[in-house]
């Protein structure tokens, strides 16, 4: 796991190198390794995890006419390298690394189907002129680029990019994306000069030219002919044989456990393949806090024999660490869980330098709720043409009466247009925003899917391809970085995922149920005293602390000078807003949107120290 940056062009500068490598130590903190040659700059930070003491890069071939940065795990290595070996390909290292320099030379621009992991990385071609940079299937690691004075840029994070010398200005079409969505689908960053690299994309710069191709989607059919419990008997040996290979480490690892069924699922297996009692790392709330699961966690850790630890966050860490985590993710996103992610992986790095977790499970087995109600929702079309021709009905699911939940839920599926309707499920109303802002919602992304597949197939896949890797996948990768630790998802494992996709709909969700597969793997490998709890999700309880010092904090930063000078938001819409929620009206979201999004402005676009931006004195004076 590292960080990678390069100048490609006229007079690629080490000055310039050296300034984005600094920004990204972080991904690191172990090792420094850079390539420079005329007209080509490549750097790294190495966290070491295989092959400590040579696996530093950049790696070469043989005869030292291909090299390679890179980020991430090739959890496949062991077997690439044999089957390389046979070929005739000499290696001088332990390293997952070296398999893409003799990969790429026995593959070429095929080397992508042939790894199993995740990755960014960038080739040099010497004979061919060439530069491959590539993305991993899923985007698990992030990789963007900008063109600046004739040169192309590429780093791990935005803020290499700007150190390079890009300019840090806002972008509106991307503002008014992440007003809607509350994240800015790629390739789109909320910079107006720099683009993400999608998923499941490369780039491919040679003799002067630069094109950019997709080399992987997710396919969702032929399906399967399987019932619930014949998928479940594939989907134990998937996921064992990828956990297996996501324990690999020359490090010692653990689990991030929620108490939840994927990362119980996950440390099933890690415990059956495991030695020694696996290391899990929880954390929640307030005690009182309905959604807290840490009780859950303990009770599954037990369960296996794990070594267990956990830890707590309230509003003031809260107010403490988000200017960190919003300089680690570089632009802003408005999930609350990403603080408590941030503050779980530095307790974990406390013990160990990889984690597991159970990423990926609800979009891939259908494990989000939204997904029973709009299979339930899809039959009430009458309903929803009948809302918008009566006015009265309409305006009942408009009251505020009603739990904000169910009117966002009718109001998404009332929209005739899909794109709409799934942008409905992600929860984002209407709130304070800056004049001329177009909410863009997911038309794009939407038109581009199969327009074969079944309206659940299609709304995961929608979820894959934009609200998993722009949003979730974003957060896990930078927080997890953050503290110099690496995060690794099997469920998220290609193999399951094209697994997953072709299960029938029918034993993905229902209008009854959700995750219907894991939940019979679960009554297979789990406790039956873990299989009676209900779902209570990680949900942060952001929207109670509004009433209180994240609000106070919130008001301060909205009406103070700087952000009136800027403009986005009137002070007296913020205000209002301030007040409508905590006499009753529910706009936790939304706020928490609106202060991510100042606290953004004020470190990537005033150039505030982080460290110096105090939330907490703010509150306090407010």
């Amino acid at each position: 796991m590292c960080g990678i940056c390069g100048i490609l062009g006229p007079e690629a500068s080490g000055a310039s190198l050296s300034a984005m490598l600094e920004t990204i130590v972080h991904r690191g903190p172990d090792a420094e390794g850079r390539l420079e040659r005329e007209g080509l700059a490549l750097g790294m930070r190495r966290l070491s995890i295989i092959d400590l003491a040579g696996g530093d890069q950049p790696i070469f071939n043989e005869d030292r006419t291909v090299a390679t940065v890179f980020n991430g795990e090739i959890y496949n290595f062991a077997e690439l390298r044999e089957e390389l070996t046979r070929a005739g390909h000499v290696f001088a290292t332990r390293s997952d690394t070296e398999v893409l320099v003799h990969g790429y030379e026995q593959w070429g621009l095929e080397l992508p189907h042939h790894l199993r992991g995740m990755f960014a990385f960038a080739i040099l071609d010497v004979r061919r002129d060439r530069v491959l940079i590539a993305r991993d299937r899923f985007g698990k690691k992030p990789l963007y680029y900008a063109r600046h004075e004739g040169r192309l840029l590429i780093a791990s994070e935005i803020k290499a990019l700007l150190a390079a010398g890009v300019a840090a200005d806002i972008d509106e079409s991307a503002l008014g994306a992440y007003l809607a969505l509350r994240y800015v689908p790629a390739p789109r960053t909320m910079f107006r000069g720099i683009s993400q690299l999608p998923a499941g994309h490369l780039m491919r710069v040679e003799s002067g030219r630069t094109e950019i191709e997709r080399w992987w989607r997710l396919e969702y059919g032929p399906k399967y002919a399987l019932d619930a419990p014949a998928a479940a008997q594939m989907a134990d040996k998937l996921i064992r044989e990828s956990v297996r290979m996501r324990m690999i480490s020359d490090v010692p690892l653990g689990c991030f456990l929620s108490g939840g069924l994927d990362s119980s699922l996950v440390l099933s297996f890690m415990a059956e393949l495991s030695d020694e009692p696996v290391r899990t790392f929880s954390i929640g709330f307030d005690p009182d806090w309905a959604s807290d699961e840490l009780e859950a966690a303990k009770a599954t850790a037990a369960a296996f024999g794990a070594k267990h630890r956990e830890t707590r966050v309230g509003a003031n860490e809260f107010l403490s660490m988000l200017p960190d985590a919003v300089w680690f993710r570089d632009e802003p996103l408005a999930e609350p869980s990403e603080i408590p992610l941030l503050a779980l992986s530095r307790m974990a790095r406390e013990d160990v330098t990889v984690v597991l977790s159970g990423e990926g499970g609800d979009e891939l087995f259908g494990g989000y709720p939204k997904y029973r109600v709009d299979r339930a929702f899809s039959r009430a079309g009458r309903l929803a043409r009948l809302a918008r021709a009566n006015g009265s009905l309409r305006r009942l699911m408009g009251s505020q009466r009603l739990p904000r939940k169910a009117r966002l839920a009718f109001a998404a599926v009332a929209e005739a247009d899909d794109a709409r309707r799934w942008a409905g499920w992600f929860g984002a109303d209407a709130g304070f925003d800056p004049p001329g802002i177009d909410r863009m919602a997911l038309a794009d992304r939407a038109a581009s899917l199969d327009p074969e597949l079944g309206r659940l197939d299609a709304m995961m896949a929608l979820d894959v391809e934009s609200y998993l890797v722009d949003n979730l996948l974003v957060r896990g990768d930078k927080m997890t970085m953050g503290a110099s630790i690496e995060g690794r998802m099997p469920l998220l494992d290609h193999v399951v995922a094209e697994f997953a996709a072709r299960l029938p709909e029918g034993i993905k969700a229902s209008t009854r149920t959700t995750k219907i597969v894991p939940r019979e793997l679960a009554r297979r490998r789990l406790p039956a005293a873990l299989l009676d709890r209900p779902k209570i999700g990680f949900a942060v309880p952001v929207s109670q602390w509004f009433h209180g010092e994240l609000g106070d904090a919130t008001l301060a930063l909205l009406t103070d000078p700087v952000a009136r000078r800027r403009g986005l938001f009137a002070p007296a819409d913020a205000r209002a807003a301030i007040e409508r929620h905590r006499a009753g009206h529910d706009l936790g979201k939304e706020l928490w949107s609106v202060l991510v999004l100042e606290v953004w402005g004020r470190i990537f676009l005033d150039g505030e120290d982080p460290k110096e931006l105090d939330l907490r004195a703010r509150a306090a004076v407010s």
